[in-house]
């Protein structure tokens, strides 16, 4: 019997030919990313260290009291700005060791903490703080460290609830002696309250001046950052409440840098304002009155000095903080090394003004 003549059969071993040759094909694609993988896996581990993580492992196993030497590295790293080697530190003790106290878990929680705000991370350093205050909810370290993170996050709803938090703490703690730490928190509780007022976009300008300004006879110091919100949508309410301001000179550097258009100078009634634009020789101003002296020590070497030398001079502005007296070139809400809020008072001096060559890049 013939039955390799049978054309069946002929189709039958087409389709054999072209599965053995697709499973052959197949096996080599395989074997190509295998080799391909192997090959990227070497040329990884070549570049591959004894790492920070295995040398605490095996640091934590040598020795039972590891941490507070580890933490002493990590605060070595972290002096030198080499905060990712100290975050490193950190996450490998709480990988390595599972049997560690929860005390001692949250003080390694609280520092990583600490590390990922001084880096910029505030979601891992929120994801953290939010840890440690659900095991000690009563953690008013950890609980200042949300504040600050939800108000950078613009979070300010839940920043509020964070103070409402700390002030039940301090209600129940007995210690209702502490003035200071009463007024802190109500002052950040106006600063938040009055940061939701500025972001809601569902009230009308009118409907939120009220608040506004119950709010800064809470806290005088939010004064400027009110009427620089002014400032932005109401040029007209912004001269009249500037001129009833309490602290003229610590509006200063915005009264100065104001564009001439937006100063109404036929309406101003405040002379301490009106000295201003004296010394900064505002055109509108008769030349009889540009002679009166200025009370302020600087306007009048300005005003002296525009007037009778040649050199081109100009106010120069830094910022002082009123609780650590540190001294900044910008003006934050908060201090950068005592973290006090709207504590900054504004400092000026005479300096000479050098017009600068601009050249192209181009």
């Amino acid at each position: 019997m013939q039955w390799y003549q049978d054309p069946l059969f002929g189709i039958i071993l087409v389709f054999v030919i072209i599965a053995i040759v697709g499973a052959l094909d197949f096996i080599r694609n395989r074997i190509k990313e295998r080799k391909r993988v192997n090959s990227l896996e070497d040329l990884k581990k070549s570049y591959e260290f004894l790492g920070i993580k295995d040398g605490v492992e095996e640091f934590l196993k040598l020795n039972k009291n590891a941490i507070p030497t580890l933490e002493f590295i990590a605060n070595a790293y972290i002096q030198s700005g080499n905060i990712q080697e100290a975050i490193k530190i950190y996450t490998s003790i709480l990988n390595a060791s599972p049997s560690t106290s929860t005390q001692d878990k949250v003080h390694i929680l609280y520092a990583l903490g600490m590390v990922h705000f001084q880096s910029g991370f505030l979601q891992r350093a929120k994801n953290v703080f939010l840890e440690i205050v659900k095991n000690f909810p009563r953690n008013p370290e950890a609980l200042f460290y949300l504040l600050r993170i939800y108000e950078k996050l613009n979070e300010y709803e839940k920043a509020i609830d964070v103070v409402d938090c700390l002030q039940e703490i301090y209600e129940q703690s007995g210690n209702l002696d502490d003035t200071k730490y009463f007024e802190t928190l109500s002052h950040n509780r106006a600063y938040l309250e009055s940061m939701c007022i500025f972001a809601d976009e569902g009230s009308a300008f009118e409907d939120k001046v009220p608040k506004l300004e119950a709010l800064k006879a809470i806290f005088p110091r939010l004064e400027k950052p009110i009427l620089m919100y002014y400032r932005n949508y109401n040029l007209a309410l912004f001269w009249q409440k500037a001129q009833e301001a309490r602290n003229i000179e610590n509006l200063l550097d915005v009264l100065w840098h104001c564009p001439k258009s937006e100063v109404p100078l036929e309406s101003l009634t405040n002379q301490k304002i009106i000295e201003i634009y004296r010394a900064r020789e505002q055109t509108h101003i008769s030349y009889e009155s540009n002679k009166q002296e200025c009370a302020k020590f600087e306007l009048e070497t300005l005003r002296l000095l525009r007037a009778y030398s040649h050199f081109s001079v100009d106010l120069h502005f830094e910022y002082r903080c009123s609780e650590c007296k540190g001294i900044f070139p910008l003006e934050n809400q908060r201090c950068p090394t005592c973290n006090a809020l709207l504590s900054f008072d504004v400092l000026c001096s005479v300096r000479e003004s050098k017009d600068e060559v601009r050249y192209s890049l181009l």
